[in-house]
C-alpha cells in the first residue's frame, strides 16, 4: 500500500490546524470561554451582544459563527447560547442549522483532507467497510448521530469514505433533531422558568421534566428501529 505525497502532505497541514486549534483552546485567554463554566457564561452573553447588533443578520451570524466554532471545539455551549438567544422554539431552528452547517463544513475538509490517504487504506485494508458505508451512508450517520457519537470525530472521518454527500447531509439532520430540539427547549424553559420561578415545586413541572424524559428516550430510539427492521417480514 502507497500513498502520494501529497496526501501524506494534506494530513500533515490538517494536523497543523488541528494543533492551532488545540492551543487555541487550551493556551489562550479566548480559549478560557469554551473551557470553564464563567467563560461559557461570557460567551452567550458576547454572542447575545454580537446578534442583537447585528439586527436583522444576527441569526445568521449565529450559525457562521457556531458552524466554523464546531470545527475545532465542543458545540454545546453554541447550543445553549441559541436557546438562551433566541428562545426555545426559533433557537431550536438556528441550532439546527449551524449543527448542520458545521458539520457539512468539516465532511468537506476531510473529504480534501483525508480522502485520498483513506482510500488507498480503506480499500485494501477494510473494503468491506467503505463499501457499506458508501451503499448504506444514510442509516450508518442516521444511527451514529442517534447515539451521539463524538460530534467531530464522525464529521471528518464520514468525509474520508466513499459515503455520498446527501446521505451524509440528511442522516446528520435527521439523525441530530431529536437531541437539538430537546436539549434547546430545556435550556429555553430553564431560561423562562428563572423569570417566574416562584417556589421549588416549580422546577418538577411537566415543561422541565417532559424534555429530560424525551432526551433519555432518544438513546433508545436506534435500539427500536433495529427490532422494527428485523421484525419486517421480507
Amino acid at each position: 500500500m502507497r500513498y502520494r505525497s501529497g496526501d501524506i502532505l494534506k494530513v500533515l497541514a490538517f494536523l497543523l490546524f488541528a494543533g492551532g486549534a488545540a492551543y487555541f483552546l487550551l493556551g489562550t485567554s479566548a480559549g478560557e470561554l469554551l473551557r470553564t463554566h464563567e467563560g461559557r457564561k461570557a460567551l452567550v452573553e458576547r454572542l447575545d451582544h454580537l446578534v442583537k447588533t447585528a439586527g436583522p443578520l444576527g441569526p445568521a451570524l449565529f450559525i457562521a459563527l457556531y458552524a466554523v466554532a464546531s470545527l475545532f471545539a465542543p458545540v454545546t455551549p453554541f447550543t445553549i447560547a441559541g436557546a438562551v438567544i433566541f428562545g426555545k422554539f426559533m433557537g431550536m431552528f438556528y441550532n439546527l442549522a449551524a449543527d448542520v452547517a458545521g458539520a457539512s463544513l468539516a465532511f468537506f475538509l476531510g473529504r480534501y483532507f483525508f480522502h485520498g490517504l483513506a482510500r488507498s487504506f480503506l480499500e485494501t485494508k477494510l473494503p468491506w467497510l467503505d463499501r457499506k458505508v458508501e451503499e448504506e451512508g444514510f442509516s450508518v450517520i442516521f444511527y451514529l448521530r442517534l447515539f451521539w457519537f463524538p460530534f467531530i470525530v464522525l464529521n471528518y472521518a464520514a468525509g474520508a469514505t466513499r459515503i455520498r454527500f446527501r446521505d451524509y447531509f440528511l442522516g446528520t439532520a435527521l439523525g441530530m433533531a431529536p437531541a437539538v430540539f430537546i436539549v434547546t427547549y430545556f435550556v429555553g424553559e430553564l431560561r423562562d422558568l428563572v423569570a417566574r420561578y416562584r417556589q421549588p415545586s416549580d422546577l418538577i413541572a411537566v415543561p422541565i421534566l417532559a424534555p429530560v424524559g424525551l432526551l433519555i428516550a432518544t438513546f433508545f430510539i436506534p435500539a427500536v428501529v433495529k427490532r422494527l427492521k428485523r421484525s419486517r417480514p421480507g
